[in-house]
């Protein structure tokens, strides 16, 4: 009984990659002879590659030119996907410590990854000595805060249906349940009993699409339900983020009350 993922299928990995290298800034087109030479592998074998990459649109023919190729819908999608997150990585860092200081809670941006929303920055800037954290790395379930954002404001409804074909039915049935007020004004607000525990997450925008979220880590005295002026901390750091991203038209569009 094969067990699958052998030294073919990584041969192929590794081929597909050499072959993506040799695109860069300076060199957007790429021949197949060209490849062959810089690679080492024959022609027959990489016209092979580029064959079935153009067909999965990992690479696309160049127009004017039939014997070259260049980077297709996919890498298109993945390096818009990629630089989106850098920039909220390289922008979010301030605005999550003010709020930290600003609500004495921690406070986690989270990306969307493979598998549901990944803990990507924790701020602790201005907690007390006893505080509630999330380590970074961390996928989140289903039931958190940052998932139902996710999913009731993407706007990649293919994204949304692979993610809830993933989750059990009833958690699947139980977060289309809660999607709605999400919708409002981008905030969601779950109780964890287990540690007396509360996240209050916002969702931001870039140009495209939600891009994070932000939460306030807390307990339930600290985040009690009735906080106006926490939600408003948190709102205001997540339009501010959006703003520095360029997705203030994106969040208008996605929410009924997009006011801060």
């Amino acid at each position: 009984m094969s067990s699958g993922g052998g030294t073919g299928d990584i041969q192929a990995v590794h081929r597909v990659a050499e072959i993506l290298r040799l695109f860069t800034l300076n060199k957007p087109k790429v021949t197949v002879a060209e490849a062959a030479a810089q690679i080492g592998l024959n022609r027959t074998t990489l016209h092979r590659y580029f064959t079935s990459m153009v067909l999965d649109e990992i690479l696309e023919r160049v127009p004017d030119d039939a014997t070259a190729y260049m980077p297709g819908r996919l890498l298109l999608q993945l390096g818009a996907v990629a630089q989106g997150q850098r920039r909220v990585l390289d922008i979010a860092p301030r605005h999550m410590d003010a709020l930290s200081v600003e609500t004495g809670r921690s406070v986690v941006l989270s990306l969307w990854g493979a598998s549901g929303p990944v803990v990507s920055l924790v701020s602790e800037a201005g907690t007390h000595p006893i505080l509630i954290t999330v380590r970074i790395g961390s996928t989140l379930g289903p039931d958190s805060a940052q998932t139902r954002l996710f999913v009731a404001l993407s706007k990649d409804e293919e994204r949304v249906k692979r993610y809830l074909a993933r989750i059990p039915d009833e958690a699947r049935t139980k977060l289309e349940g809660t999607l709605e007020p999400c919708r409002s004004r981008g905030l969601s607000r779950i109780r964890v009993p287990s540690i007396d525990g509360v996240v209050l997450a916002a969702a931001v925008f870039d140009e495209h699409d939600v891009a994070a979220t932000i939460a306030l880590v807390g307990t339930t005295s600290s985040l009690p339900e009735q906080a106006p002026e926490t939600e408003s901390a948190l709102l205001r750091a997540a339009a501010a983020i959006t703003e520095e991203l360029g997705g203030a038209a994106t969040r208008g569009a996605a929410l009924t009350d997009a006011a801060v």
